[in-house]
């Protein structure tokens, strides 16, 4: 282990105390004691030979200027580059537009910084420059409008961000000019010199702060096992209760019946090869075009019999016999093809082929069986099924995937360079006020860890309410149940209520019984999906008759203090889905203590995560309301354990007689 020379000399109250640096200098700033406390902690971690240290910080802490302050002042010192990982992109533009650039005057810090977005976010010049090419193809029948919009973008951009662009995040034309790895030519395509990506790169090389997202990382260390971009010497991770499900994500293994389609559709041409090279390798006289029609055919029948054998969205721990025959053929069709493709790169001049500077035909070639290789892998490991249940194998519309049930195999590999120092920080880190759950979920033990005291006086302002609607999920009348419980605390709450529900049908019952009711009520119903969240959350701060209703990804990132949010309404206790592919797999490897092991912890803190929408600041004042009386009738479980210490109401549905 390298020790810096970072000396633990201004302690950090000097910067955070009631009349500290900070607050001479920040407009807005208060003193927060377990604030103080946690940069202290960072500070001296910063000065030990310890190598990673994990805290939790709830909300009101101030973790993110509590890392950014001895860290920041640790790179300056020490001529090092720190990485910022994040799990959204609100925190992440809150760093680059406010916190950084603040802190860096107030510190007098003379810190270059900067957002290194995912590849995929940036245009690919010579992808975008086909669509032109192609006679402006139609995308959902707009009649070749994205197709005109992004060719005039082309010429104007000057950063090649698709966010410039107003197409929503899975448009299939972003999806078709986004740049990408896996189509990239490098040295040999022919905007190499102009492609954005490679110059946001080459800026970041100069930046001090380099601020991304765990699926950015996790992609080049995980995903392609190439070192990040950036050299660093300093990780701050926050977010860090999502490290281990963004782990899994890059690593995922997928194969889709479109991208073979795609790949196969549009061969590259191999005339610019000597003939006699192609007729020794069997790819003469237009054979080549001929065996990749064949594999065509052959995938294609391949991928209609998965679907008609395969139950969409269940698992298998064992790939179908009727199946076997047919991927066999594909896949020896498939290696026969790159295998020629190979012995032609061994026989052809240096300049002629994939590893040459010939130009773009070899760089497209080159692309093209990249992107073949990896369907061929993707697709015998999905049928392989060999790793089940460590990995956990499903068919999902027309993609066959395959995803590790766990983080504690892969993650590890990430951080295990012991000259890299890495804080670990979320506001729910914990469950029992232990870490054991997040150590054993990612398979990193902190060497030094840290549990900071909410600086709110939650006991004064939150209460609890448990109802008991007599019913199981799965009981006739319990969505209607849910509605008019909803509906009654909604109303009397005055709006002012976010929602939080546990499945797309809960969602579509629950809104469509409140929006009917809605002008009687005197409540302003808004439902996600139906606006970008961004304006969701406008409208919903605007009126506080506002009530907003969303599912899972609505626990977390909804940041609404004051009167416009005074009541959180979370319809049960989250547990994962049984027939969920990854968690079918999980309960088969954990075996029976997959419940107490997994399972439970893992709802403890995503309730945790949904309760903690409520008390953002020290004046709010409100209630969490939890339709799940299990909560009281399963005290073995430990739920209310794990909540805040704050008064507890219990209530019991009367069931209506129609």
């Amino acid at each position: 282990m390298i020790s810096f020379s970072y000396i633990h000399g201004d302690r950090m109250e000097d910067y955070f105390g009631p009349e500290g640096l900070l607050k001479k200098r920040l407009q807005k700033f208060e003193y927060r004691r377990p604030q103080s406390e946690l940069a202290e902690k960072i500070d001296r971690f910063l000065a030990s030979d310890a190598h990673l240290l994990a805290a939790e910080a709830p909300t009101g802490v101030g973790k993110t200027f509590a890392m950014l302050v001895p860290a920041m002042r640790w790179a300056a010192e020490n001529n090092q580059t720190v990485l910022v990982l994040t799990s959204g992109i609100t925190l992440q533009e809150q760093l680059i537009g406010k916190d950084i650039p603040a802190l860096a005057e107030a510190l007098d810090l003379d810190l270059p910084y900067g957002l290194l977005k995912g590849r995929g976010n940036y245009a690919c010049i010579r992808k975008a420059r086909e669509i032109a090419m192609e006679g402006y193809l139609d995308f959902g029948g707009d009649k070749g409008k994205a197709s005109r919009d992004i060719s005039d973008w082309l010429y104007s951009t000057e950063t090649g961000d698709l966010s410039e662009l107003s197409l929503g995040d899975n448009h299939p034309a972003r999806e078709r000019i986004a740049s990408s790895y896996l189509t990239c030519m490098g040295g040999l395509c022919p905007n190499h010199e102009r492609c954005f990506y490679a110059r946001v790169l080459k800026n970041a090389m100069q930046w001090r702060v380099v601020v991304a997202n765990y699926h950015v990382f996790f992609s080049y260390v995980l995903g392609q096992r190439k070192p990040f971009p950036v050299e660093y010497g300093l990780l701050l991770c926050d977010e860090a209760h999502k490290m281990e499900e963004a782990a899994r994500s890059v690593t995922a293994v997928g194969v889709d019946a479109r991208d073979w389609k795609r790949v196969l559709r549009r061969p590259p041409k191999l005339d610019h090869m000597d003939a006699a090279l192609l007729r020794n390798a069997g790819f003469g006289a237009g054979l080549f075009e001929e065996r990749v029609a064949n594999l065509a055919l052959a995938s294609e029948s391949l991928f209609d019999q998965i679907a008609q054998t395969l139950p969409d969205g269940k698992s298998f721990s064992a790939y179908p016999e009727s199946l076997k025959g047919d991927t066999a053929e594909v896949l020896a069709q498939c290696d026969s093809l790159l295998r020629g493709l190979k012995e032609l790169d061994d026989a052809a001049s240096p300049g002629d082929f994939f590893g040459g500077s010939g130009g773009e035909p070899e760089g497209r070639l080159a692309v093209w069986t990249s992107e073949l290789t990896q369907f061929r892998d993707s697709l015998r490991w999905c049928a392989d099924v060999g790793d089940y249940p460590n990995w956990a194998y499903w068919r999902d519309g027309e993609t066959l995937k395959s995803s590790c049930v766990t983080g504690r195999e892969i993650v590890p590999a990430a951080f295990d360079d012991p000259e890299v120092k890495v804080v670990a920080l979320s506001a729910t880190m914990t469950v029992d006020n232990s870490f054991d759950y997040w150590a054993g979920e990612t398979g990193l033990e902190p060497d030094e860890t840290a549990l900071l005291d909410s600086p709110f006086d939650l006991a004064h302002q939150m209460e609890i309410d448990v109802v008991d609607l007599g019913l199981g999920v799965m009981d006739d009348g319990y969505a209607d149940a849910v509605a008019r419980v909803c509906r009654k605390f909604a109303r009397d709450n005055g709006g002012a209520t976010l929602i939080l529900l546990s499945s797309r049908r809960l969602l579509n019952v629950v809104s469509s019984y409140m929006q009917q009711a809605s002008a009687k009520d005197d409540l302003n119903v808004l439902v996600q999906g139906e606006l970008p969240r961004s304006e969701l959350l406008a409208l919903f701060r605007e009126n506080e008759r506002s009530v907003l209703i969303g599912m899972a990804s609505f626990r977390e990132g909804i940041d609404v203090p004051g009167e416009a949010l005074t009541q959180v309404i979370i319809d049960r206790i989250p547990f994962s889905h049984p027939s969920d592919p990854v968690g079918e797999a999980r309960a088969q490897l954990e075996g029976r203590d997959n419940f107490m092991k997994v399972v439970l912890p893992g709802a403890k803190m995503q309730l945790r995560q949904a309760a903690g929408r409520l008390v953002r600041t020290a004046t709010d004042r409100g209630k969490v309301v939890i339709l799940d009386g299990r909560i009281i009738t399963r005290p073995n479980w430990g739920i209310l354990n794990s909540l805040p210490p704050v008064p507890v109401k219990k209530y019991r549905l009367i069931p209506s007689h129609k």
